[in-house]
């Protein structure tokens, strides 16, 4: 029988669509399970009542995600052995209580781990205690299953973007935590993937590392349940408030999909020979586009004027302090929030894509170019009103 498997990180974008994944292809006797935190602040809808625990609330979680991943009948085979455990990947025995923790123990074989906080301004203390701690958790109970008699793989989900400054041609063997970043995210996720491959040369870890670019929505329909990171600006620059940008034209873009990486980790995670290999799953040289051209497309597509494009030294000395003086309201707003995205107009690293396409040569699997998708991503922001509402009928042309 089919050893288990457990999925960090459930909830988010990414992890949401992995879980379809595995529901869907993954034999129905494989138990499924889903550490998902809960509400430290949750309370009781009624004073005389006890607030729910934390497994009920894991599982009141598990069920209204699966109910919008389109399963809201919980008794069907591929979905009844998906299973809620309630912790935190950031406590000791990731926060599980004694009955879960065992039965992870003694049934996981599989473990993808994809939890992690992606906010780019969070203290440093705060990144590595859900990044790096959390990540040692999940490396721990492989040492547990271990001990245990058991024998489980790791499938790692960091991200391309602990290259952190470096520029040029980055490749999928290369890391290094001595080296200046861009963010605590960045920082502390290089910094969790040293972990893991510590773990892999001193104790023996089966484990695949995977890293993605910055992740998109769907590249057919442009579908996506996360406004965030890239949709941020781009919202803002839907609405004309960025006259001015502050980086180069050549700046590098390097997006991916979601249905790409879902494709790519699923293909990829269970192949013997891609234990012990980092991939990235990015654009890469091939695919990827520059700040230039995706404003210009976007330009056409929300029917704004291009933006000027000047120096970042120029704009942080002389045209910032000159907007924060003059900026009100909304525009103050976006001045302010959109400073931690300024690093990523002005990107020169490419990821190199060579082991990927390598292992992924037969399968189909391939990403697109964004240039050919980026339309769809912004048709679907405009029928949606920025996820505000339910997918309308799309007209021709842009924004209108």
């Amino acid at each position: 029988m089919n050893r288990a498997v457990l999925l960090t990180g459930a909830t988010g974008f990414l992890g949401r669509e992995l879980l379809r994944q595995l529901v869907e292809e993954l034999p129905t006797e494989q138990t499924i399970y889903c550490l998902i935190r809960g509400h430290a602040e949750a309370k009781s809808a009624h004073p005389t009542v006890p607030a729910p625990s934390q497994q009920a609330q894991a599982e009141g979680r598990l069920h209204q995600l699966l109910a919008e991943l389109g399963y809201p009948d919980l008794t069907v085979a591929k979905v009844a052995r998906v299973q809620a455990v309630g912790g935190d990947i950031s406590q000791p025995r990731l926060g599980a209580d004694h009955e879960h923790l065992t039965a992870l123990i003694q049934h996981v074989g599989h473990i993808y781990h994809g939890a992690a906080t992606v906010r780019f301004d969070h203290p440093l203390a705060e990144a590595r205690r859900i990044n790096v701690e959390g990540t040692r958790q999940v490396l721990e109970l492989t040492q547990r299953i271990k001990a245990a008699g058991g024998t489980t793989r790791l499938s790692y989900i960091g991200t391309a973007f602990v290259s952190g400054t470096r520029r040029g041609r980055i490749f999928e063997s290369e890391l290094s935590t001595d080296q200046p970043f861009h963010n605590t995210y960045e920082q502390t996720k290089a910094e969790a993937e040293a972990l893991v491959r510590s773990y892999m040369t001193d104790h023996g870890l089966q484990a695949t590392l995977f890293r993605p670019s910055i992740i998109v929505g769907d590249s057919k329909t442009g579908e996506t349940s996360s406004f965030k990171v890239m949709y941020w600006p781009l919202k803002v620059f839907s609405r004309g408030l960025i006259p001015i940008v502050p980086a180069a034209r050549a700046g590098i873009v390097d997006m991916v999909p979601v249905d790409y990486v879902i494709a790519a980790i699923g293909a990829l995670s269970c192949r013997q020979e891609s234990i012990g290999r980092c991939y990235h799953l990015c654009a890469g040289p091939e695919g990827a586009t520059t700040i230039g051209a995706a404003l210009d497309q976007a330009a056409a597509f929300f029917r704004v004027r291009k933006p000027l494009f000047v120096p970042t030294e120029t704009f942080e000395r002389y045209i910032r302090p000159l907007f924060r003086l003059f900026f009100r309201g909304k525009r103050r707003q976006a001045l302010d929030a959109g400073r931690v995205y300024v690093p990523y107009l002005n990107f020169r690293a490419s990821f190199d894509t060579t082991q990927t396409r390598q292992d992924l040569a037969g399968t189909g699997i391939a990403p697109p170019s964004v240039h050919d998708y980026f339309a769809k991503l912004m048709r679907f922001c405009v029928d949606t009103n920025w996820g505000k509402s339910p997918p309308r009928p799309s007209t021709a042309g842009g924004a209108g």
